[in-house]
C-alpha cells in the first residue's frame, strides 16, 4: 500500500492530485485498520447494489467515486451491464480496476469539475479576513456543470457528501496557512458558515449532474448525518480488532445513547435534505423506487486520535427515469 502511494507521488506532483491521492490512501488504511467496525457498512453497500439491480440492467454502467472498489459489489452487479465506466479523481485507484473484465473505459478526474480550481483560486485570495470570508461565501452563486457522461445505469457510490467535505478541508488548510491555526480556531464558526454556500452548491450540481446524464436507473449512496459522541468515562474504549456495537443507534424517531454517552449530530449535506420532494426538484426525471439507511461506526472511540468516536449514518436511494 505505501510502496504504491510513494509510487504515485513520484508521478504526480499536482497539488490537487496529491489532495486525493492522500484521502485514498487514507480510506484504505483505516479500511484495513478498523475492518471488523467497517464491515457492516461495506456489507450493507453491496447488498443495497444486488437489491438495485434486481431492476437496473443495460449496455453502460458509470460509476462515480469507484475508488478502490472497497464497496463495489461487482459479482452481483456486472452480469446485468455490457460495458463499465469508473470514474475517480484518486489516479492510484487504477491498480484496483483492472481485475474487472467488463471495465471498458477508467476516468481520473474531479466530478465536480470546479473543485480543483475553486481551492486553487482560494489559495490566491490576499484579503484581510473579512475580505475572505465574504470572497469563499461567493463561491454558492457559481453554478458550474459538473462531469456527466450518458450512460444506462449510475452508480454514486458515497461521494455526494465527500464533495463539501474536499472544499471544507481545502480552504481550512489554506486559512490555517495564512492567519494561524489559534486565529482560525477562535473562528471556527464563521469560516464554516461561509463555506456552506460553496458547499449546497457543490451538492446540487451533482444532482443536476445525475439528471443531465439521463440514465434509466440511478442508485446514490451517501452519508445524510454525522454523529460525534463521547463518554463520560473515557477508559471505556474500542479494541481495532475486537468488534463492539456502537454505543448509539439510530430508528425513524431519532437517535439514541447509551447511559453516559453524550452526542452531537450534524448532517452530512448543508441545507439540501434527501428526501422524495428534493428528488423530484433536482431530479425531475425520476422516481424514487426505495430507500435504506444504515449506521457506518467509522472512527471508535479509541481507535483514532482524539477523545471521541464518529457514527455516520448512511443511506441508499435507487430512483428510476420515468
Amino acid at each position: 500500500m505505501l510502496f504504491r502511494y510513494l509510487a504515485a507521488r513520484l508521478r504526480h506532483r499536482d497539488p490537487a492530485v496529491v489532495r486525493y491521492l492522500n484521502m485514498g490512501l487514507g480510506i484504505e488504511r483505516r479500511a484495513r485498520l478498523l475492518a471488523p467496525f467497517w464491515a457492516e457498512h461495506l456489507a450493507r453497500t453491496r447488498a443495497a447494489q444486488a437489491r438495485w439491480v434486481e431492476n437496473a440492467t443495460g449496455d453502460w454502467l458509470t460509476v462515480l467515486g469507484a475508488g478502490r472498489l472497497l464497496d463495489f459489489n461487482g459479482p452481483a452487479v456486472l452480469p446485468h451491464f455490457n460495458q463499465l465506466r469508473l470514474v475517480d479523481a484518486d489516479p492510484s485507484c487504477g491498480a484496483s480496476w483492472q481485475r474487472l473484465e467488463k471495465l471498458a473505459e477508467s476516468i481520473c478526474l474531479d466530478i465536480s469539475a470546479c473543485l480543483n480550481k475553486w481551492i486553487a483560486e482560494a489559495a490566491q485570495f490576499r484579503g484581510a479576513w473579512p475580505e475572505t470570508m465574504s470572497a469563499i461565501s461567493a463561491y454558492g452563486t457559481r453554478a458550474e456543470a459538473a462531469y456527466s457522461v450518458p450512460s444506462d445505469a449510475l452508480l454514486s457510490l458515497n461521494v455526494l457528501s465527500q464533495l463539501p467535505i474536499v472544499w471544507q478541508d481545502g480552504v481550512e488548510a489554506i486559512l490555517l496557512r495564512r492567519f494561524g491555526k489559534h486565529f482560525v480556531a477562535a473562528r471556527e464558526e464563521e469560516w464554516l458558515d461561509a463555506l456552506r454556500p460553496g458547499g449546497r452548491m457543490l451538492v446540487e450540481q451533482h444532482l443536476r449532474a445525475i439528471e443531465s446524464a439521463s440514465p434509466r436507473f440511478v442508485l446514490l449512496v451517501t452519508d445524510v448525518e454525522y454523529l460525534e459522541y463521547r463518554r463520560e468515562h473515557l477508559g471505556v474504549k474500542y479494541q481495532r480488532r475486537h468488534f463492539a456495537p456502537p454505543p448509539v443507534d439510530w430508528s425513524t424517531a431519532g437517535w439514541s445513547a447509551e447511559s453516559g454517552v453524550t452526542c452531537e449530530v450534524s448532517p452530512a449535506i448543508e441545507s439540501v435534505e434527501l428526501t422524495k420532494s428534493s428528488f423530484s426538484h433536482f431530479l425531475p426525471s425520476y422516481r424514487l423506487l426505495w430507500e435504506e439507511c444504515w449506521l457506518w461506526h467509522i472512527s471508535p472511540l479509541g481507535t483514532e486520535e482524539g477523545d471521541s468516536g464518529k457514527v455516520h449514518r448512511v443511506a441508499a436511494f435507487a430512483l428510476e427515469a420515468g
